[in-house]
């Protein structure tokens, strides 16, 4: 799957009221009216607040406990002081907190900011929003709460190891032995390299492994029923133009979810891989236009994933997606269960269609077709069915027809 295709921001907007209660036969006299007043933010007061935030990274980048719980106060210490001990060895580099807002009130101030950090060895950082209150003390600002609206942290979740292969760096819970992942990883890269030529694959990913389905939650909240996959390709890239090509990849990650993953035999964790380190080498040239069942499809297709029995034996029930229900380029990470499921068995069933009618080249330059300027349409249907017409000469619903006849024929 390919995540993070430009932010979701979710604003929720609290409004509160107050009232009082007097005798009907007393009644109160009302005060006489107060001057009110909203206070203007001092320009030290932001400064102090960036300067703190800028203390609270370095010492966690260091592994510094008693610099990070002296930038706290309260119950926030104790919290700090577990996160410090998590993060501990993992090389961890370039940690950041930029305040994006903040709303100050006399002595408390509450701050949106846009964390981010590197891995030693990894190309790229990563990034997630923060919440942080925040009060003014005789020593100055002390962080008083920080929560994260979105996705957490692997350290926030408990202890991490990090665990180093060739051209992998695995967090994992400590304690975990992912000998079989690494092994699977250092063998899907090795396969890329023979199938997929261009474009290249780094030359290092970070892998972060979930060791239950609520931790994959906690993880990639963006994503709807992650806890039933087995890993997942998470990219954070720049869009530009109205064919919404990629410009830059700012970081990339696999996050595995280890209950799923580890139940596989070797052949099913080597498929995985591959699935996702194709979605990570591919990064760089999908379109933000390009449907869910190509971008899917396509995975499925170099990891070598046939699913048409399963699709067939969903069209006898009745129970087959459509093309166009999945030319969102997020249609199937916002299904979960057996939706997802016959979305992935219809999109790997229409790439190995498209590779045996077209043949493989047609089928990757309908996958490029999306990043071209001439080509009109927003993402979904209307992109899709252009893209289908130029480079197939057929329309959407008879390429519908079309591959439904194919999986019929394949019971």
């Amino acid at each position: 799957m390919r995540g993070g295709v430009g932010a979701l921001v979710v604003c929720a907007v609290l409004a509160g009221c107050g009232g009082s209660s007097g005798s009907a036969s007393t009644p109160t006299p009302s005060p006489p009216p107060r001057a009110t007043f909203t206070p203007v933010p001092k320009e030290g007061d932001l400064q102090q607040l960036d300067a703190l935030l800028t203390r609270r990274a370095h010492a966690l980048a260091a592994s510094h406990p008693r610099a990070y719980v002296a930038t706290a106060s309260g119950p926030q210490r104790d919290l700090d002081r577990e996160t410090v001990r998590n993060a501990r060895g993992l090389g961890l580099r370039d940690v950041q907190m930029q305040i994006e807002s903040s709303d100050l009130a006399g002595r408390t101030a509450t701050v949106r900011a846009h964390a981010v950090y590197g891995v030693r060895g990894v190309r790229g950082r990563f990034a997630t929003q923060r919440r942080i209150t925040a009060r003014r003390t005789g020593e100055g600002w002390r962080v008083t709460r920080e929560t994260s609206p979105r996705e957490r942290l692997p350290w926030e979740l408990g202890r991490v190891g990090a665990r180093r292969s060739e051209h992998f760096v695995v967090l994992a819970p400590l304690g975990l032995d992912v000998s079989s992942l690494t092994d699977a990883l250092e063998d899907g890269y090795a396969r890329m390299g023979d199938v997929l030529k261009r474009p290249r694959l780094r030359k290092r990913y970070l892998v972060v492994v979930a060791g239950e389905a609520q931790a994959a939650r906690a993880l990639t909240e963006s994503i709807r029923g992650v806890e039933s996959l087995a890993a997942i390709s998470d990219a954070e890239v720049r869009e530009t133009g109205s064919a919404q090509r990629v410009s830059a990849v700012v970081s990339q990650r696999l996050v595995v979810v280890w209950p799923p993953f580890s139940s596989l035999g070797p052949d099913g964790r080597r498929r995985v891989v591959t699935h996702e380190l194709t979605h990570a080498a591919l990064a760089g040239v999908t379109s933000g236009r390009t449907p869910a069942w190509l971008s899917e499809g396509l995975a499925l297709y170099v990891s070598e994933d046939r699913r048409v029995d399963q699709a067939a034996q969903l069209r006898v029930r009745g129970e087959l997606p459509s093309l166009r229900g999945l030319s969102r380029p997020d249609a199937i990470a916002r299904l979960s269960g057996d939706r997802q499921s016959a979305a992935y068995a219809y999109a790997s069933a229409a790439t190995f269609y498209l590779a045996e009618r077209y043949g493989r080249p047609r089928l990757l330059r309908l996958y490029n077709a999306f990043n071209d300027e001439d080509l009109r349409g927003r993402a979904g249907r209307e992109a899709t069915a252009r893209a289908v017409r130029r480079e197939l000469g057929i329309s959407l619903p008879a390429l519908e027809r079309d591959l439904r006849d194919w999986i019929t024929s394949a019971l």
